[in-house]
């Protein structure tokens, strides 16, 4: 089974009245399409995740929120006692998209002076911990580097049946140490496929982050794609000074790949990213177009995608069309990674 999310509109520009609405407006959009969440981001300029999640959950019927929790926000007693809070008081479960924070700049800023590869040891440690607090009948003991409990009990204790998925978001080898010690999804930004070989097995049980512009007619994807992220060249040197003030493995290789021009007429359009307008590559034009370029993604092995901000409820219902025929095309093997 496909899981599927969708993204969370930001708050670091909205009034709250708008972002209020427009989170409204989301939660009612997830459930109608179907799909299993909403990503929720964190960071210094944006609302506190937990708080949207709350909200979300009451704007709702049955969405999941997939809350970034970031270690120098958050001791994991805190993590884990919301997740089971969330469950006490809505029956609803709340999912973990654990993140070390992409820029050092904004680290320091809280005291936070750990290195890239640091930052993804101390993760490690903070998702064993919340793990074993939700799922252990007993008081947690933990030893570590960077956390240390003894006998630590969770209140309320976490309902089996509402237990978190859990992600983690990187490219770089120490995220790939972390999936694997964790033993949970490893999300990322994907690449062209003409940058997988043949019989990849990189994204194998992992998840993608990517928007979808699809439409019956493929000249009216673009048209859609290139009205709402037209050229804008202050936006690409806001892009290049961002990335010069980042650390993360998967914004260096997106940049080098959305600075390489591509060959040939392709779905996979970088445009969005390069002019510091979203975070991630789009994947534009008909449904057949779109469902079969993400179809070779699903025959690697990919088993969640969270589609980006929807500018409209019509994004994911055509997202959606986009998604089933790529299903359909996995289901039937008639694509090959």
């Amino acid at each position: 089974m496909l899981d599927v999310y969708a993204t969370c509109p930001p708050s670091s520009r909205a009034r709250p009245e708008e972002f209020r609405r427009d989170l409204a407006r989301s939660a009612r959009w997830t459930d109608d399409a179907g799909l299993r969440g909403l990503l929720i981001f964190t960071d210094h300029d944006v609302v506190d995740p937990w708080a949207v999640a709350q909200m979300l959950i009451q704007r709702s019927e049955r969405l999941v929120p997939l809350v970034a929790a970031q270690p120098p926000y958050m001791h994991p007693y805190s993590v884990a006692r919301m997740v089971s809070s969330m469950a006490f008081l809505h029956g609803r479960r709340v999912d973990l998209n654990l993140i070390t924070g992409g820029s050092p700049y904004r680290m320091r800023t809280i005291g936070d002076a750990l290195e890239h590869d640091a930052r993804y040891e101390r993760l490690i440690e903070y998702g064993e911990v919340i793990g074993r607090l939700l799922t252990s009948p007993e008081p947690v003991s933990y030893e570590g580097e960077h956390y240390r409990v003894r006998r630590l009990d969770l209140f309320p204790p976490a309902d089996p049946e509402l237990l978190p998925r859990m992600f983690v978001a990187g490219s770089s080898d120490a995220c790939l140490e972390a999936e694997r010690r964790l033993g949970v999804v490893r999300l990322r930004y994907p690449r062209a496929l003409q940058d997988y070989g043949p019989g990849s097995a990189e994204l194998r049980g992992g998840g993608l982050r990517i928007g979808i512009i699809a439409r019956d007619d493929p000249e009216d994807a673009w048209r859609t794609a290139h009205d709402r992220f037209p050229d804008d060249p202050d936006g690409e040197r806001q892009y290049r000074i961002a990335n010069r003030f980042s650390d993360s493995a998967w914004m260096g290789r997106l940049s080098e790949d959305a600075a390489t021009p591509v060959a040939e007429p392709s779905p996979y359009w970088m445009h969005p990213l390069r002019t510091y307008k979203e975070y991630c590559p789009y994947l534009v034009g008909s449904y057949e177009e779109v469902g079969a370029y993400l179809a070779r993604y699903l025959a690697m092995g990919i088993t969640t995608i969270i589609l980006n901000v929807p500018h409209e409820e019509a994004d994911l219902h055509h997202a959606a069309v986009a998604l089933r025929h790529a299903e359909k095309l996995t289901a039937a093997a008639e694509v090959r990674p």
